[in-house]
């Protein structure tokens, strides 16, 4: 069986059941600071391109006109030159229209390279705050578990000695990331370990060559608990355990795959050479019962790495890596349509129309009351463009403002300064309330 989830410890601000696993208002008030980090990146990178469009097409309009305005010399000299058959007129007519063609080609070569300057400055601008959704995205997964994600977690032995731990999440959404672990010097996966640190003995019947002419496999009672664990996966649906003999990961052992749904365990020899031999053993009786109460032993023991997350390793959008998404929005939109309904409840069953509360179990007799105001949240986007807070209509969080024209800044307009900086949040404040006398106890 998988790690057991814990069971859902908040209610609503109406005291009635939630499906929350999480504070969802201290999640929220991060989701609205990183996707306010997007916008701003996105706000830039638009006005970056739609200042070298602008400019590009001025640009050609010019050299238009200035290669139209050659032409018509070129023309003027040729009736000169045709009124005036002299040799001295030919040679001023050509030598002027020469001269004209020269500078129109400088000048539109000249113009050209400054659009190409500003393409460049502009694709290191977007680098840059391509760069900046990244730290925002690590520093919001480092903090926050997005909403119906899947999370795996792989932690493999190196050459080292020691173990790399590593995270990996994924959502229906499009959105994939891998977060490296910290593993604590003093915790058992800081240095090789022997099963045997896990488990006094453990004595599992499994495939063995045996016989000096005849080689033959037979099952055989082996000792598990004297291999070295290289590596642990485990994820919703299965978790792998490859053991071996050698306390650096070399040598014979056993890989075995245990199943969530249906709680089978199979397992495969490994041979000297490293081989995975095809056959596949499924493991029944009382190895069954040893076997599971090992894999939720060392889960165990990953689930306290776990907790150290220490930085993104990679992130994708639809299999795009984070910093080639063209649009920074995109991810913000599919973070708010996720969200959405979740808010809509929380707010429904809000008493206070100007807030959104969740309550948590303190103590039998005694809530503990979490909230977060709609003015603070709408504090946050107020440094966007009008366009860009677009994005939060979703939520429903404030009532419909008079109709206001929104527009993109001006080309070549400066964004605000109050965009350069996002204002950081205050610890989320906490109420204790106790509950009505006539509530029933909390789920």
């Amino acid at each position: 069986m998988g790690l057991m989830a814990a069971p859902a410890s908040y209610l609503y601000g109406d005291s009635t059941p939630s499906p929350l696993k999480i504070d969802f208002v201290a999640f929220l008030r991060d989701a609205f600071d990183f996707s306010v980090k997007l916008l701003l990146c996105e706000a830039q990178l638009s006005d970056a391109a739609r200042r070298v469009a602008q400019l590009s097409g001025a640009t050609e309009k010019d050299v238009a006109s200035a290669e139209s305005f050659a032409g018509e010399v070129s023309v003027a000299l040729d009736r000169i030159a045709n009124d005036h058959a002299d040799a001295l007129a030919t040679r001023c007519a050509s030598r002027t229209r020469q001269n004209v063609a020269d500078v129109v080609r400088a000048e539109c070569e000249a113009a050209r390279a400054a659009v190409a300057e500003e393409r460049a400055r502009a694709a290191l601008s977007a680098a840059a705050e391509h760069e900046k959704c990244v730290r925002a995205f690590e520093a919001f997964a480092l903090h926050q578990t997005l909403p119906e994600t899947e999370i795996a977690a792989r932690v493999t032995l190196e050459k080292s000695g020691a173990y790399l731990a590593r995270l990996r999440g994924s959502t229906p959404y499009g959105l994939e990331w891998v977060l490296a672990l910290e593993i604590p010097p003093d915790h058992s996966f800081a240095r090789s370990l022997r099963l045997d640190r896990v488990v006094e003995r453990l004595e599992i019947s499994a495939p063995e060559e045996s016989g000096w002419l005849h080689k033959e496999i037979k099952l055989r009672p082996q000792r598990f608990d004297r291999l070295h664990l290289t590596e642990l996966t485990n994820d919703p649906s299965w978790t792998l355990l490859k053991l071996r003999a050698g306390q650096d990961g070399n040598g014979p052992g056993f890989d075995l795959s245990f199943q969530h749904k249906t709680g089978a365990v199979q397992l495969r020899r490994v041979l000297d050479s490293g081989v995975v031999e095809d056959t596949v053993y499924d493991v029944v009786g009382d190895d069954l019962a040893k076997l599971h109460s090992l894999r939720e032993r060392l889960l165990a023991m990953t689930a306290d790495v776990r907790e150290h997350k220490k930085a993104l390793v990679e992130a994708s959008l639809d299999g795009v890596p984070l910093h080639e998404v063209e649009s920074p929005r995109a991810i913000v939109d599919r973070l708010v349509a996720i969200i959405a309904p979740t808010v809509h409840q929380i707010a429904r069953r809000t008493l206070s129309a100007g807030e959104l509360v969740l309550k948590r179990l303190v103590r039998d007799n005694q809530r503990e009351e979490v909230f977060l105001s709609k003015a603070e949240l709408e504090q946050k986007i107020e440094v966007l463009p009008p366009v860009m807070r677009r994005a939060f209509d979703p939520l429903e969080l404030w009532e419909a403002a008079p109709a206001r024209r929104l527009e993109l800044p001006a080309p070549g307009d400066e964004l605000p300064e109050a965009a350069v900086e996002v204002p950081s949040s205050a610890p989320p404040p906490r109420r204790e309330s106790m509950p009505p006398a006539d509530a029933k106890p909390a789920l």
